[in-house]
């Protein structure tokens, strides 16, 4: 299990990818193997949001208080600045899994992603994407050919603390 470090204590790397069905009454049941990469201290509340790309973001509450401090610290004289916050809070929906790991993520939500039934969660290190499940295959299809060469583009690009 991957971890790493920050003000807050100790947060999950998350890893992997699930397919995954939302039930009869819209409930999306978590993946015990995404559950369990959640360190025993660290708390099963987590915070939904649209994200990039068209899917949904999901945040451990945690990671999504250490995102709100970075997007505070903006510049808010910036209209760029305030025109990202609206769009980072507007749909931001905390919630807790039930006893049986279920969440049910806002509909507004669910068609801004296009997601009805099937879906995909993907792992982005301290974050997990939810997908369209054919939205995603296409993403994975038309991935770039040189990984190699796109890993040495932003290989620079690295933001404070992650490599800590």
């Amino acid at each position: 299990m991957s971890r790493y470090k920050t003000e807050n204590g100790t947060m999950t790397n998350f890893f992997g990818e699930y397919e995954c069905k939302l039930d009869d009454k819209g409930r999306l049941k978590l993946p015990s193997a995404i559950l369990n990469q959640l360190s025993q201290d660290q708390s099963r509340d987590f915070v939904a949001n649209r994200g990039f790309e068209r899917c949904l973001y999901l945040f451990p509450k945690d990671v999504w208080t250490v995102k709100l401090n970075e997007v505070q610290g903006l510049n808010e004289y910036l209209p760029e600045v305030r025109q990202f916050k609206r769009y980072f809070y507007r749909g931001a929906t905390e919630f807790t899994p039930d006893k049986a790991d279920r969440i049910l993520l806002p509909k507004i939500l669910l068609d801004y992603a296009g997601i009805e039934k099937t879906l995909i969660i993907t792992a982005v290190g301290e974050y997990l994407e939810v997908w369209n499940a054919e939205a995603y295959r296409e993403l994975i299809n038309t991935e770039p050919e040189d990984i190699s060469a796109l890993a040495q583009k932003i290989a620079h690009l690295r933001t404070k603390g992650s490599n800590e």
